[in-house]
């Protein structure tokens, strides 16, 4: 057995393998509450009668919440421990998506949404400290397993909350089943700390002098033209999935396609997550001609896009296969925080800016797409604002993947070259 010096945390094997079950299971968490909603909106609208506005903005509360609360998760981070902000995630989520399945009010429904919502937003930006911090010496296990999870996280619920439901007659079971997921990621979290194998970031010092390291200065990372594109390019990929989430299957219902099949149309595109959770992080950190790539993930999105407006119940699948292409954008959006930082402090703040700020994007998308259709009363129109949000997101992917750090580019007295190119 071995103790890293850096976080005074134990390692084995055996607490190897524990803790990246743990991230497992706590990343399968991040998505649940948001992607189980969209096979059984048209349910939910009806069980609480719900206007179009409030529909709408259930599939924006996502993109919200996660702008709201991503602000607060480092501050949280830096006051309660890693162990403590993880062990917080998890119970929101754990309250939020267990009660909301019981409530018969849309406002409760609401709120124990947002609180699920606010969970998964802490978790979202302290997770790849975590990654960072307990995997130093294996970054791309790490990235992968973090993405890979975030993956099966979207698509398990896509694929089996509207069968739940039938199955068991009811929506709210299709939901609140869910629960399990967060509740197994507190227990495991809770067993890695018994057994002292979670990273202290409050001891972390310098392995050789055995003293506290002294954080270089540095100026805001809002001053970094990086994490300035990562945040765009993070935010119109956001908004394409939580469009995604709360809408993909009623767009291929109204096609006329039946809720299971429309269904399994969003589980094809969050399956995306999978392969893409296994090589984005490939492509980013092995540096794998990585802006063509990001390019090639919006001009995906876009055809797929193209295809749901024209010929949407046609060829259905295959709109599908080219927006879950596109979804690969997210898990590169995230190792890019990861890859593109160098000391925890600059990835745990580029983590929450490109985040908190990327969202605030994200919750533009479901909202003006769910204004869009009621004014035009059609899909077409929200269609090709999603063409144009997916065009975008490839030319910022390009702009964000270029090479250097951030931590060059916040360090005083670099050059400012505002590209975000490395020296």
């Amino acid at each position: 057995m071995t103790t890293t010096p850096e976080f005074g945390f134990r390692r084995t094997r055996g607490l190897d393998a524990l803790a990246l079950a743990c991230l497992v299971l706590i990343a399968a968490s991040l998505r649940p509450a948001a992607s189980s909603l969209g096979p059984v909106l048209s349910e939910v609208t009806t069980g609480f009668s719900l206007a179009e506005w409030q529909t709408g903005l259930l599939t924006a509360l996502p993109g919200l919440v996660f702008a709201a609360c991503g602000v607060i998760a480092v501050p949280v981070l830096k006051r309660l421990g890693l162990f403590s902000t993880l062990l917080l995630s998890c119970a929101c989520i754990i309250l939020g998506v267990g009660l909301r399945a019981v409530v018969t009010g849309w406002v409760s429904f609401a709120l124990l949404t947002v609180l699920a919502l606010a969970g998964m937003s802490i978790g979202n930006v302290i997770l790849p400290v975590y990654v960072k911090t307990r995997f130093p010496h294996r970054p791309t296990l790490g990235a992968t397993t973090f993405t890979v999870s975030l993956g099966l996280g979207s698509m398990l619920p896509a694929l089996l909350t509207a069968p739940l439901a039938a199955q068991f007659g009811d929506w709210r079971f299709g939901l609140g089943f869910w629960l399990v997921l967060p509740l197994s990621a507190l227990i495991t979290w809770t067993v890695l700390r018994l057994v002292g194998s979670v990273p202290d970031l409050g001891r972390q010092q310098d392995p050789a002098a055995g003293e506290r390291k002294e954080e270089p200065p540095r100026r805001s990372v809002l001053a970094s033209p990086k994490a300035r594109y990562m945040a765009i390019f993070f935010g119109l990929q956001s908004a394409n999935a939580y469009v995604q989430f709360g809408w993909l299957p009623q767009i291929y219902r109204d096609a006329g396609l039946d809720p299971v099949l429309a269904g399994i149309m969003l589980t094809v595109v969050t399956f995306g997550g999978l392969p893409g959770g296994f090589l984005a992080p490939q492509i980013i950190v092995r540096s794998i001609a990585p802006r063509v790539f990001l390019v090639s993930f919006g001009a995906s999105a876009v055809l797929g896009y193209l295809g749901l407006l024209f010929i949407p119940a046609t060829t259905p699948v295959v709109w599908a296969i080219l927006l879950g292409y596109g979804g690969f954008a997210f898990p590169a959006a995230l190792a890019l925080i990861t890859s593109r930082t160098r000391e925890v402090a600059v990835t745990a703040a580029t983590s929450a800016f490109v985040q908190s700020s990327g969202y605030v994007l994200a919750a533009i998308g479901p909202l003006a797409v769910g204004g869009l259709l009621g004014w035009s009363g059609s899909w077409a129109v929200p269609l090709w604002l999603m063409v144009g949000i997916s065009a975008l997101m490839g030319i910022t992917g390009w702009l964000s993947a270029g090479p250097g750090s951030v931590d060059e580019e916040l360090a005083i007295g670099a050059g400012r070259s505002g590209t975000g190119e490395g020296k």
